[in-house]
């Protein structure tokens, strides 16, 4: 019996936009997704992160489902660990990143 893992990192993301993923090496945007841990570097100090629940850059404050902070100068590493079964995003993740210049999700998707 095999067993096959669905979670997987998205494509890394080194500014604003939509968060993707790899199909047969194409990269196409995620729909749903259980998010589990993001993962950043900081490009300076007060880096932040925020993640909608959106297919496009709309950044609408109702779909706001994460927004973090991190970092004292550039280059500082953080995860952010989601306990249990994670964040949902039922539409898209769009990710708004300030002093982020590397950026990765790791979730079911």
């Amino acid at each position: 019996m095999s067993i096959t893992s669905k979670v997987r990192q998205s494509v890394v993301l080194t500014g604003d936009g939509q968060v993707q993923k790899l199909i047969a090496g194409a990269a196409t945007n995620i729909g749903s997704a259980n998010i589990l841990s993001i993962f950043a570097m900081a490009s300076a100090a007060d880096a932040e992160v925020k993640l909608y629940n959106e297919a496009d850059a709309s950044k609408t404050a109702g779909k706001l489902i994460f927004h973090g902070k991190f970092g004292t100068a550039a280059n500082h590493v953080h995860e952010f660990k989601i306990p249990a079964a994670g964040i949902y995003a039922s539409d898209g993740i769009y990710a708004d990143v300030t002093n982020v210049d590397f950026l990765y999700i790791i979730g079911t998707f």
